[in-house]
């Protein structure tokens, strides 16, 4: 019998291994493939001194290179003068040598100069006996990160200093309330109960903070207002106009009175809820004290006007009567005769000194009412009535064409009448008053239009320094003048009535100009 050989059974050692040699060169191109088209991050492999020896897609994505421009050179190409200028790429290797890899973030430069926030790994790689062989380097552009992160941070620093200046301005704002001494600012709850108090508040009330701060405001007012529910009141106008004003009598600490006037004003929420108030209180006891005292003054001007012009008249004209008879009685007695019209002189002086005293307390009444005046007529008029007298000083008026305008007539008859007599009075001979207007518009320092009237004469005239002083009542510049002192005081108090103003300019030998500013209402 033929013996037949077995069959050969293949050696399962060889081919494993021959497998294994495939799959392992099959993974390795597969690996390099992975690493050469990840587009995301930059994965480099540089020898020992740092050139570079490959470079995949995202590196020339993310550094602009491609690999022809950049295999063979050193990786310090990416970094910033200030980085090489430091050696930052030659410490990064030594880190990566010493510790196994470094790790930074920082600004490279690509091919166009341009720069991009990088994530850099350096990993150092051995050979079997561990001596470095080279390094691989993965690099990861965050520069919309960190520009986010700058954004962000220049806005929580914005944002810092911001809110540094609102602490800042809110200090500020309360110190200064804290300190006004002049005003007392109260901060009040819904019920008037007293939130703050500053040091305006204890000058003018009287309390320290500590003893007033959670007591309602209605300890300030008097028992009769409190009676009548005043502060409620106030509060009540304030939440439903925002704002209320009142002034009247408070009562400090010590219980005496001051005259508070006074400003409450409702605080709201974002939703315009009440949610307290603000008041403001200021001291006018001695602005009180004037003003009564004005009132008072005025109120005994009023009882003086009445009783010249009832009690002193009759005396003086009995005076004047029976000086006149006696003057008709001693004929031939000279110096009775002298002593005699000098009496009756001054008991006539004395008679229009009361007269323009009553002129100038009416003036205050203000009961007379406002009509249009043709101011052409008026001073025609007045023409006509020192006709007499502009012949005797052979004088002329000259008038240009005048507005009407909105006034009480017998008192602008009266200003108008007083400066053309005084033009007259005052001057010798050939007198010429020119009077003439102009119409002002309204402008910052007038709320209306206005009409300037100059009143113009040729006159002796006076120092310039004295303008102001010829309004003051009984003002004279000549003491031997026959003016009662009182004629261009009523007529600043009539211009001042009627809304406006009368200045004077003057020169010795030239004459004088007065203008009078009225409110022009056609």
């Amino acid at each position: 019998m033929e013996k037949h050989s077995a069959p050969m059974q293949p050696n399962m050692a060889s081919t494993h291994a021959d497998s294994m040699v495939f799959l392992n060169s099959d993974a390795t191109r597969l690996y390099g493939k992975m690493i050469e088209e990840v587009r995301d991050y930059a994965i480099l492999l540089l020898d020992a001194e740092g050139n570079l020896l490959n470079w995949n897609a995202g590196a020339a994505a993310i550094k602009g290179y491609a690999a022809t421009d950049i295999i063979g050179k050193h990786f310090s190409t990416f970094y910033t003068i200030e980085d090489n200028e430091v050696g930052l790429p030659a410490l990064l290797m030594s880190v990566a040598v010493n510790e196994g890899r470094a790790m930074q973030e920082g600004w490279r430069v690509k091919k166009d100069g341009s720069r991009f926030w990088a994530s850099v790994v350096i990993n150092a790689l051995h050979d079997t006996d561990g001596t470095v062989i080279g390094f691989s380097k993965l690099t990861r552009d965050l520069t919309e990160r960190k520009l986010a992160e700058q954004q962000l941070q220049q806005h929580t620093e914005a944002l810092r200093q911001r809110t540094e200046e609102l602490r800042k301005s809110e200090e500020r704002y309360h110190r200064m309330i804290a300190e006004v001494e002049d005003y007392a600012i109260i901060l009040l709850d819904t019920q008037g109960n007293i939130l703050n108090w500053n040091k305006g508040a204890e000058k003018i009330k009287g309390y320290s903070e500590h003893e007033i701060v959670g007591k309602n405001f209605r300890q300030f007012y008097r028992k009769e207002d409190c009676a009548k529910q005043l502060p409620e009141q106030l509060l009540q106008q304030a939440a439903l106009s925002n704002k209320a004003n009142h002034e009247g009598w408070r009562v400090r600490k010590d219980g005496t009175e001051f005259w508070g006037s006074i400003v409450i004003t409702a605080l709201h929420d974002d939703h315009g809820a009440v949610i307290g108030y603000s008041k403001v209180t200021r001291d006018r006891t001695q602005t009180k004290q004037f003003e009564d005292f004005i009132l008072t003054q005025n109120k005994q001007l009023h009882e003086f006007a009445y009783i010249a012009s009832h009690d002193l008249q009759e005396p003086l004209r009995k005076i004047m009567i029976f000086s006149s008879r006696l003057q008709e009685e001693i004929r031939n007695n000279v110096v009775a005769r002298g002593y005699l019209d000098k009496v009756a002189a001054s008991a006539d002086r004395m008679s229009k000194l009361i007269t323009a005293v009553l002129d100038y307390s009416r003036l205050e009444e203000g009961t007379l009412a406002h009509l249009p005046v043709d101011l052409n007529q008026m001073l025609g008029d007045i023409t006509a009535d020192f006709e007499i007298h502009l012949h005797e000083k052979d004088g002329t008026i000259v008038l240009n064409r005048l507005p009407t305008i909105s006034g009480i007539p017998v008192q602008l008859r009266q200003l108008f009448a007083n400066l053309i007599g005084n033009a007259i009075k005052f001057s010798d001979t050939s007198v010429v008053i020119t009077i003439t207007s102009e119409i002002l518009p309204a402008n910052s320092n007038t709320e209306t239009a206005m009409v300037k009237i100059s009143v113009a004469d040729n006159g002796p005239g006076f120092p310039n320094e004295y303008a102001e002083q010829i309004f003051k009542i009984f003002s004279r510049l000549q003491d031997k003048s026959s003016g009662t002192g009182i004629g261009l005081a009523l007529c600043r108090k009539i211009a001042e009535l009627h809304g406006g103003t009368i200045t004077a300019a003057s020169q010795p030998g030239i004459g004088t100009t007065f203008e009078i500013l009225l409110p022009y209402q056609p």
